[in-house]
């Protein structure tokens, strides 16, 4: 298998333009030419120093599977990254990357997303038409689940939060662990008598309300979501 001693670690940019952990599941480390990143699946102190959040070891090899499995099944997709190697024993995934996500862009002072990368919204828009057409919700979609690829395709990682039509509900007590202060409340709303969470409703909030109050600080995915998913 892939020898990533010398991988360094990728972290996101915060909206303060601070380097943080970009997730709670697995560990990302990039090649020194930055073209491919590994998925670690693993509890990894030394990345999330101050992470007081420890996902359960069940739920992180659940995820694991998930992110493999979507992987392949959306590999038709222009936006799913090309998928190099698994590891399965060590739960590692080596996958298509190219320096940095759209976090980099968006929240470093002095950049901007619309002169960088002047097609992003029509991309942006383009790839939740493909989400719609092939019978998913990705709910997943901070600034560093998105980068642009060498030839300019915008592509989506983070493929564990796929969440195909037929599994619209999926029981809350199954990924209570993943679940943090700052996104509880979509939690709370989507969930029902049941204690199953209702993710077409997880997803329009979501996409309406907290990607524009919590990451991105704009409206184009109340746009999108208005012009596609409207009549739903």
């Amino acid at each position: 298998m892939t020898d990533i001693s010398n991988w360094g670690y990728y972290h996101k940019l915060n909206p303060t333009g601070t380097p943080y952990p970009s997730n709670l599941l697995y560990t990302p480390r990039v090649n020194p030419e930055k073209t491919i990143m590994c998925a670690h699946y693993c509890i990894d102190p030394a990345y999330r120093p101050e992470e007081t959040t420890i996902v359960p070891e069940n739920l992180v090899e659940w995820f694991f599977h998930r992110d493999v499995k979507f992987l392949n099944q959306l590999s038709h997709l222009k936006t799913t990254p090309a998928l190099y190697e698994v590891d399965y024993e060590n739960r590692k995934i080596f996958m298509e990357w190219n320096k940095e996500t759209l976090s980099q862009i968006l929240f470093t002072p002095g950049r901007d997303l619309d002169i960088e990368i002047p097609d992003w919204k029509e991309q942006m828009k383009a790839f939740f038409i493909s989400t719609k057409e092939n019978n998913f919700w990705k709910v997943s979609l901070y600034p560093n689940c998105f980068f642009i690829s060498k030839d300019g395709q915008l592509k989506t990682i983070d493929n564990y939060a796929v969440i195909p039509y037929e599994e619209r509900f999926i029981e809350r007590k199954i990924i209570e662990g993943i679940i943090g202060k700052d996104g509880a409340y979509r939690f709370d709303h989507s969930t029902d008598e049941r204690g199953f969470i209702d993710f077409k409703k997880f997803f329009e909030i979501t996409i309406t309300k907290h990607l524009k109050e919590r990451s991105w600080g704009n409206t184009i995915f109340s746009d999108i979501f208005e012009e596609v998913y409207k009549n739903d």
